[in-house]
């Protein structure tokens, strides 16, 4: 029998289930999509669904696995989404739809309502105040259901996070964490905004990785086909966990000492960007300071809400895409690496290849900007289109993107560095770490090195990391981390190219400046 732990990763559109060994060897893994109803400002899942999924992956998992396994531990991240459930504890279904009970973390609804408690705690003591609002927190989405849809509201017994639910589910105990969304904000914050139901936010406050009490409840061992009482670890949220995997050194102490200089970037449907300190630091146009599960430490965080997403959006909606759909498939490739194929083909030598968007450029808050102006109501834009149907112009369209996601991030990192930081290497994480192209961008635009996992799907050992904490398979995450955490090659920045980037940049924060103008003169 083999020893190893279950790491089960819930994205926005599937859910992933892995066996990893004690040294963060990805041994199998299963992957099965969810359900996902979304529309422009709207995001609703099932839990139902994502839990069915859970049992079912986990199943085929083990089954598929070519031997016998003991899992010593079982570890969940998530996404920031919130469960909805009834005085029951059973899915309290959101307005004009049955099966959803989840409003995912892209839910823009509540706009008007995080403008209302930014705006309503402006004259509160600042031990009172939450953090900046936008309609993708909790607390705007809380207040959002109370104002709009208060019959709803009424029959609500329960919020959970969504990796608090799914080890809920497997254990019968109702936990949170530091990290939990819905509990992070104090009751006095919720009694001024009118949200005096306090029984929501129930459950045990225990850290991130620690073993829930009874471990795997009968039913659901029954289920999975697992030992009942096997060590469930507290959930993490996803970006917070794919930190953690990406971040280790097999040199404990070289893992803390040098954690201030290393900036891990989760880049996936969205882009975070993770801040490590030893002193908790406030910084307007950020998350945080939030505790860390490393003694000592504190994240701050920024990022861009859709990143992969407006990839995906540039590209699908384009007219070339069927074109380009087919030749990938010719080629047995994805759309995205034939596109950088494309690109390549277009240019007598690779480091040219940025200078194809000379005359091409993107803001890239087609769904709002989450850091660091915290305004969801901004708008893309594009810059320098043409009477141009041609693979080529999806390929300068998609190129224009990556850049634009990049010159994005060094906004944020310009903040954190304002505030103190010093950042000597990037740690990326997430699928589209797994496009070159992306990466090699992120890394020229910022002009920072970044240092690549061994383990191209790193994510999947967020779970395992904190299945090993609880299991007692390592004594700490510092342990944990520097046993399963490791890296392979390093992509540096192309510093011929700093001049150009420069300009980028500046066009970057102009058409953000001509975005404000214009909605002057219109709102004259």
């Amino acid at each position: 029998m083999q020893d190893v732990l279950l790491s089960i990763d819930v994205g926005t559109a599937s859910l992933r289930s892995a066996l990893v060994n004690p040294m963060g060897e990805i041994l199998a893994k299963d992957i099965r999509a969810l359900k996902l109803w979304q529309s422009p400002g709207r995001m609703e899942q099932s839990s139902d669904d994502i839990y069915n999924c859970l049992i079912s992956s986990v199943g085929h998992l083990i089954a598929q696995y070519h031997s016998s396994v003991t899992i010593q531990g079982i570890g969940i991240d998530a996404t920031a989404s919130q469960v909805l459930l009834n005085h029951e504890l059973q899915p309290l279904y959101l307005p004009d739809n049955p099966e959803a009970n989840i409003l995912g973390w892209m839910d823009h609804r509540a706009q008007r309502q995080s403008t209302l408690i930014n705006e309503r705690f402006k004259q509160v003591a600042d031990k009172l105040t939450p953090s900046k609002q936008i309609p993708e927190m909790c607390l705007s989405k809380m207040l959002w259901l109370e104002q709009t849809h208060p019959e709803l509201w009424s029959k609500c017994g329960l919020i959970l996070d969504l990796y608090d639910f799914l080890s809920w589910k497997l254990t019968g105990i109702l936990t949170r964490t530091p990290c939990s969304m819905v509990t992070r904000e104090s009751t006095e914050v919720l009694d001024i905004l009118g949200i005096n139901n306090h029984d929501l936010m129930q459950g045990e406050m225990l850290p991130i990785g620690a073993p829930i009490p009874g471990g795997l409840k009968a039913s659901s061992a029954n289920a999975l086909g697992l030992t009942v009482g096997t060590p469930v670890a507290t959930g993490i949220v996803d970006g917070l966990g794919g930190s953690l995997a990406v971040l280790g050194s097999t040199d404990s102490k070289d893992t803390l000492n040098s954690l201030e200089n290393r900036l891990s970037m989760i880049v996936g449907t969205s882009t975070i960007y993770i801040a490590n300190s030893r002193t908790a630091k406030t910084i307007e146009g950020a998350w945080g300071p939030i505790p860390s599960v490393l003694e000592g430490f504190y994240h701050n965080i920024v990022g861009q809400s859709a990143a992969g997403a407006l990839i995906d959006h540039l590209i699908i909606s384009h007219p070339a895409y069927p074109h380009a759909r087919d030749e990938a498939q010719d080629n047995q490739i994805t759309v995205v690496a034939h596109l950088n194929n494309i690109l390549n083909n277009m240019v007598d030598a690779p480091h040219n290849l940025p200078y194809l968007t000379h005359d091409i450029h993107l803001l890239p808050y087609f769904a709002g900007n989450r850091c660091p102006r915290m305004d969801m109501s901004l708008r893309g834009m594009i810059v320098g289109l043409e009477l141009d149907k041609s693979i080529e112009n999806l390929a300068l369209s998609y190129l224009a993107c990556i850049q634009a996601i990049a010159l994005g991030a060094r906004h944020n990192i310009e903040l954190l560095t304002r505030h103190g930081y010093s950042f000597s290497e990037l740690r990326p994480c997430g699928g589209l770490a797994k496009n070159p192209l992306f990466v090699q961008e992120h890394v020229n635009v910022i002009g920072i090195p970044a240092k690549m996992p061994e383990e191209p799907d790193a994510m999947l050992l967020s779970g395992a990391l904190v299945a090993s904490v609880a299991s007692g398979v390592h004594l700490s995450m510092e342990k944990a981390m520097q046993a399963m955490s490791r890296q392979k090659g390093v992509v540096k920045p192309n510093t011929s190219l700093m001049d150009f980037y420069h300009k980028k940049y500046r066009v970057f924060l102009e058409l953000y400046e001509d975005q404000e103008k214009y909605r002057k003169i219109m709102n004259q």
